[in-house]
């Protein structure tokens, strides 16, 4: 009798260790899919130097274009990048607006890129601080190109 009490005691006893010790998932604790962009965090007058179209097909944001001396050029990026995410954002979550509005900033204050050049699989990050760019700062004439940029996405605008 003490043999099958102490069986399944024994049996017992890692059962109820796990039971003590799990704690079921809390949803607060979970990252959340992106950072909402909130337009106080984005009122500076800060730039990377990029005019974007958006493609037909995906909606993706496309660099049509580089301003001279800009920050996006100092940081290599090239015409027909694809940004795939900004900070932790996923651009295909974002609207146009949005996507304009997180690019801008505080000058000194920096925006994570990760982009996709020429259908590489693997992505580029890099990191790239806002700058304000005088007024009469003009696009490249000829600007580094990626083999994307031959593509001919369409939507316009300068960040």
């Amino acid at each position: 009798m003490k043999t099958i009490f102490a069986a399944c005691f024994i049996g017992l006893l890692p059962a109820m260790a796990v039971a003590q010790t799990y704690t079921p998932p809390d949803d607060t604790n979970k990252p959340k899919p992106f950072q909402p962009v909130l337009a106080e965090q984005h009122t500076g007058l800060g730039r990377i130097g990029v005019r974007l179209v958006f493609d037909k097909v995906t909606g993706l944001p496309v660099i049509a274009g580089l301003t001279k001396g800009g920050p996006a050029v100092d940081y290599g990026f090239r015409v027909g990048d694809i940004i795939i995410k900004i900070d932790k954002n996923l651009t295909s979550s974002l609207s146009e607006d949005e996507i304009h509005l997180a690019l801008r900033g505080q000058p000194g204050t920096g925006v994570e890129l990760t982009i996709q050049r020429d259908d590489d699989p693997k992505y580029i990050v890099r990191a790239v601080e806002r700058r304000i760019l005088p007024e009469d700062a003009e696009e490249m004439v000829n600007p580094p190109m990626s083999e994307v940029a031959k593509n001919g996405p369409v939507g316009t605008n300068s960040d």
